[in-house]
């Protein structure tokens, strides 16, 4: 018997699949003209007038995998950066959900080309501004300004704060940090700015080349990425926005029940008021090989830390051995101490312990027709439901099943095992993979009747019936 990918893996990937080619591509469509210019390697006016399409790769590795496979020829009218020549090609996606432009042969566009790929080739798409020509009235005005504005780089944004909700994912609304100190460094040479009353700020005159922009934040502070680099050409500008939420930080230890450093546990922390760890959304971390834990980026408020607190648990992880815990190591969650983090504090040394390991236990188990004879090839689906609240009736109990269910295959005789610990519940169902051949007016179908299975002794087995109904 073998252990399947989870359901619910498994269909959030065919969903994740199916809403990208459903809906497309989702990039903004380009910032202001300046942006653009500033990455491109050519803009142009031009013209299609020939396309040829390479085929893709099938190969797997990524960076031989063709991205942008139609090549169109252009003709090129008039050119604002990078081109010397009267025709050109330009690659793009095929368009869609790999966001490829979708060219009209013979119809006038402003072109903003990259070279982004090791061979260098010019590539575009409906992420850059580039467009229509009777739609680049904003860009040809920008264009037209150049000797006005003379030589130079300019590099703005801005810094915002906002509040996140553990349990929700949802921030509050973000609003302007003021007096936040930049650096911006080139070349060796660095310059200082503090963002404004609206939270921006701007630096202009600079040479075009690479640059380095680092966000000064205190310790009480925190975003995902404080130091961007960027490389920005001649005339052209870089908006670089951060945004940054409450840094409280919690760190402790956790030990086993010999006093010995607990490697890789899965660690859970949620807020106090939503403790439900199939419905509210939590803050994750694993212990490393010393049992060291940190969690950071962490709004002010009341939590409840807890250990194995898993949603999609890996039947194979050996630190399942170990039962649902609270901080400071009580099973019961009545019974756990909340911990208090204020703004931007750092709540450390919160060391505590396992209190005991689960007795290992293995359940045997056969998934037969009515009349006893052996369902092979049967699929198990299975989850663990010792926590869980009772339910109501046995659709209940079956629609719970399928919620992040673990799946297993039997053998040829139908026979099956699944790992576990003493005092775990589990609620099962089995499935035949035989293909439907009846008449569909008198449609014959498994019959899959959920199976409550409480693993009492270090052995236990079930047979499970699986009927037919007409």
């Amino acid at each position: 018997m073998r252990y399947l990918k989870s359901v619910v893996g498994v269909a959030v990937i065919v969903m994740a699949f199916s809403v990208t080619n459903a809906f497309g591509c989702f990039c903004g469509g380009g910032g202001a003209p300046c942006e653009d210019y500033g990455k491109a390697a050519a803009v142009f006016v031009g013209t299609p007038i020939a396309l040829r399409t390479v085929e893709r790769s099938p190969t797997r590795n990524r960076e031989e995998i063709e991205y942008a496979p139609r090549i169109f020829t252009f003709s090129v009218e008039q050119t604002f950066l990078g081109l010397q020549t009267r025709e050109i090609e330009v690659s793009t996606g095929m368009g869609s959900s790999d966001c490829g432009y979708d060219f009209k042969l013979g119809t006038r566009y402003l072109i903003y080309a990259f070279d982004y790929s090791k061979s260098h080739r010019l590539t575009t798409s409906t992420c850059s501004r580039t467009r229509p020509f009777t739609d680049a009235s904003e860009d040809l005005e920008f264009f037209r300004g150049f000797g006005s504005r003379g030589a130079g780089v300019t590099i703005q944004g801005e810094v915002k704060r906002a509040r996140q909700n553990v349990a929700t994912g949802n921030p509050s609304e973000a609003r302007p940090l003021t007096n936040i100190g930049l650096t911006i460094e080139q070349a060796g040479e660095r310059r200082d700015v503090f963002t404004d009353g609206d939270g921006r700020f701007r630096l202009t005159g600079l040479s075009p080349g690479k640059f380095k922009v680092n966000l000064l934040l205190p310790d009480e502070l925190y975003t995902y990425k404080p130091e961007q680099e960027l490389t920005v050409g001649d005339r052209g500008c870089a908006t670089v926005n951060y945004h940054v939420v409450d840094n409280g930080r919690l760190s402790g230890r956790v030990l086993d029940p010999e006093g010995r450093p607990a490697a890789k546990v899965g660690l859970q922390l949620m807020e106090a008021d939503h403790t439900d760890p199939l419905k509210d959304q939590a803050k994750y971390a694993q212990t490393d090989a010393e049992g060291h834990y940190t969690f950071e980026s962490l709004p002010p408020g009341r939590y409840v830390l807890a250990a194995n607190l898993k949603r999609l648990p890996d039947l194979n992880d050996p630190t399942n051995v170990y039962p649902r815990t609270f901080y400071p190591g009580v099973l019961d969650m009545s019974k756990t101490e909340f911990i208090v983090i204020g703004v931007g504090d750092a709540v450390r040394d919160r060391d505590w312990q396992l209190p005991v390991r689960q007795a290992p236990s293995t359940l045997t188990g056969k998934v037969v027709w009515a009349d006893g004879t052996p369902v092979a090839k049967a699929l198990i689906l299975f989850r663990e439901v010792t926590h869980d609240p009772p339910t109501k009736n046995e659709m209940e109990q079956f629609a719970r099943l399928l919620v992040n269910a673990q799946a297993a295959e039997a053998d040829d005789s139908g026979y099956f095992t699944i790992k576990g610990y003493v005092g775990q519940i589990y609620v099962m169902a089995a499935f035949s993979k035989q293909p439907y051949s009846g008449d569909p007016r008198r449609s014959e179908q498994d019959r899959p009747e959920p199976v409550r299975i409480v693993l009492a002794k270090p052995s236990e087995s079930v047979n499970i019936v699986l009927t037919k109904f007409r």
